[in-house]
């Protein structure tokens, strides 16, 4: 088959397997999804509400996460955070993943049930590396929550406390695979650290605060002074960076979200009507909401 038309039926299964999963997350809570071959689109801004474990067996790829390349390997798992960005430029023909998906309402209680657990190392380091071993054991680890999150509550009638147990478990273990790996990680400069900070932030906010002045006042610097830190990190001022996200934000829900009017859209992101998000929608893209939705 050419190579061609092989990439091409890959990228329509794996679109096929991320749209089931979102279409079933809600209700399993938990989704255990084996045999992913690669990103369902590439070279374009994806942002998910949904927390994602990456599992890496075989092959490698490439992508930038909140504009910052990443490659991911073998033997490597990666926490992708709710509502980061996260744009994919390459795979290789030899990429097999297994992926593990939150639902909100299921990562918004774990979150408060493990308030000690720092989620957001995954965003200064996403990928941690395990040995065979490790990934031997963490993989039985998955195969449990797989029998878990596929079982009715027929069957399991404490299926949801089962699921929360078992990710607390497979938490503290892949805590002490990276144990060493954060207490060798090198010190960021402070930029670094702000520019993290301000990612964790706009994805809380972005649908109340569009402001440079909210994120900066938190990271206690001036206006200006936070937005030169900004694009000193990634090359954009902070106010062409929460443009750009909410910009990704907004064609994500246009594809992805056909029950959702322009009018809703636009309630969602924050903005005061609709011929203001229209507005801003076609200054960063060139075209109107609904023409956008209307190209598919």
């Amino acid at each position: 088959m050419p190579s061609d038309l092989m990439n091409k039926r890959r990228r329509m299964e794996t679109r096929r397997i991320f749209e089931e999963a979102y279409r079933t997350i809600e209700k399993k809570e938990v989704a255990v999804i084996r045999n992913v071959h690669g990103f369902p689109v590439y070279n374009r801004d994806i942002i998910s509400p949904y927390l994602m474990l990456f599992i890496c067996h075989s092959g490698s790829s490439r992508a930038l996460y909140d504009m910052r390349e990443v490659v991911f390997r073998p033997n490597e798992i990666a926490m992708i955070l709710p509502n980061h960005i996260i744009h994919p430029i390459e795979c290789s023909p030899d990429y097999s993943i297994t992926i593990i998906m939150h639902s909100i309402g299921f990562e918004q209680e774990m979150t408060q049930r493990r308030m000690t657990h720092d989620r957001n190392k995954f965003h200064d380091l996403p990928a941690c590396l395990l040995t065979d071993e490790e990934m031997a054991q963490y993989m039985k680890a998955v195969e449990l929550m797989e029998i878990i999150s596929n079982t009715p509550v027929s069957r399991f009638p404490h299926r949801h406390e089962m699921l929360l147990s078992q990710t607390d478990i497979m938490t503290d273990m892949l805590d002490a695979f990276r144990r060493e790996m954060d207490d060798d990680a090198r010190l960021h400069n402070r930029g670094y650290t702000v520019f993290n900070e301000f990612c964790h932030l706009l994805a809380m906010h972005y649908r109340e605060q569009h402001e440079v002045a909210f994120y900066a006042e938190k990271a206690h610097l001036t206006t200006r002074h936070f937005s030169v830190v900004i694009k000193n990190e990634v090359g954009l001022s902070a106010s062409d960076y929460i443009e750009q996200y909410l910009a990704t934000q907004a064609k994500n829900l246009l594809t992805s979200r056909p029950d959702l009017s322009v009018q809703q859209i636009s309630d969602h992101l924050g903005y005061a009507d609709s011929p203001s998000f229209s507005r801003f929608f076609k200054r960063h893209t060139g075209i109107t909401p609904g023409e956008f939705r209307a190209k598919g």
